[in-house]
């Protein structure tokens, strides 16, 4: 694990973009897919959602797998020109489904997904049980009453000055969960991790490299305010793009050719410095 300058965060916006337009087809295709397969999953009746956020890591380990194939062809292209035209299939994205592949982490991933948004769900209705005049809840859990009624019933509780403390605890809670999740699948497929090594090792990594990543973070939320203004249509380019950006800063935060030992006087170097 190293630590980056704060100009690597624009850096792996570009390495990002150097992926995409090298196989434009594959990674937006990969992506889109990806979703499309997540968002059709949660339609499934009574387990949907919850089978949705379980096959996503699984799904996003495979488009992880496409970019590192991507990147290797990239690399022997400087000295095999002939290499740029080795094919890469979109069944790459569906290989952490295999037998040898770490999917139990990767479900696992999925699985602290569900925790915390069910935290989460469970401390915004503990709070309203709490905040709501007696027969409130009644009154939204009321067949008859109409979804407007609802929001108007609601909304006042939830902007109340009482509601901050849940939301910057809403906002504590997802940060933390970010940060242990932004690698964590490339840590799963790429370098063996387990579960909780895996989110530890993601963890570390966005603290350490804080700068970077908030640079990274506040260039996206440029890029991201564009989808309204094109009627969500910049979206297909942009979240391919975000995924392949997040592949560049992983390989620049856990580069591969670094031994366990290398790294271990890297990291002693950092904490020295």
């Amino acid at each position: 694990m190293r630590k980056r300058p704060a100009s690597s965060g624009a850096r792996w916006i570009a390495g990002g973009w150097q992926l995409l337009k090298t196989r434009p087809g594959l990674v937006i295709g990969s992506v889109l897919l990806m979703y499309l397969l997540v968002l059709l999953v949660s339609f499934v009746p009574v387990v949907g959602m919850g089978a949705g956020y379980l096959i996503a890591p699984i799904l996003g380990g495979g488009v992880i797998v496409i970019f590192a194939r991507i990147a290797e062809i990239l690399e022997r292209a400087e000295e095999e020109p002939l290499a740029r035209e080795q094919p890469i299939g979109f069944d790459l994205l569906f290989s952490q489904f295999s037998g040898q592949a770490p999917w139990r982490p990767l479900l696992g991933l999925g699985g602290v997904t569900i925790l915390v948004n069910l935290a989460i769900l469970l401390l915004l209705a503990a709070f309203l049980t709490a905040a709501m005049p007696e027969g409130g809840m009644a009154a939204l859990n009321n067949p008859e009453t109409t979804d407007s009624e609802r929001v108007e019933e609601l909304l006042p509780i939830l902007t109340s000055g009482s509601a901050l403390g849940i939301w910057f605890a809403v906002i504590v809670i997802y940060v933390l969960y970010l940060s242990a999740m932004l690698f964590a699948i490339p840590r799963v497929v790429l370098a063996g991790a387990g579960l909780t090594a895996a989110l530890v090792a993601s963890f570390r990594a966005v603290w350490l490299n804080w700068l970077p990543m908030l640079i990274f973070g506040l260039i996206w939320l440029v890029l991201f305010m564009t989808i309204p203004l094109t009627a969500g249509l910049s979206a297909i380019l942009l979240v391919p793009w975000a995924w392949a950006a997040l592949y560049a800063a992983y390989v620049s935060i856990f580069p591969a050719e670094l031994t366990a030992e290398e790294e271990s006087h890297a990291e002693a170097d950092e904490a020295a410095g």
